[in-house]
């Protein structure tokens, strides 16, 4: 499920924010997870949600291989691990 509010007038913006999320948590029912392609720019850690463990790793091993620079680093990055001169 994704919550959000749309509204016109920024000032709006904290009452909305409020609802929206006393509304995720009343309707929470399971472990919070994340589908990536929901997101904004709510940091790796929020990411991570998004793929359990082995795939996050599995991940940022073919990152590390393929973009090595960071090149494709916007949006819902996963940072690479190791040095890769392959």
């Amino acid at each position: 499920m994704n919550a959000v509010a749309l509204y016109g007038d920024p000032a709006e913006r904290a009452a909305h924010e409020a609802w929206v999320e006393a509304f995720a948590e009343a309707v929470q029912r399971g472990p919070v997870g994340a589908y990536v392609n929901f997101l904004g720019d709510e940091g790796e850690a929020r990411v991570r949600q998004a793929y359990p463990a082995a795939t996050w790793e599995r991940l940022a091993e073919i990152k590390g291989r393929y973009d090595p620079t960071n090149l494709f680093r916007l949006n819902q990055n996963v940072p690479h691990v190791g040095n890769w001169t392959k």
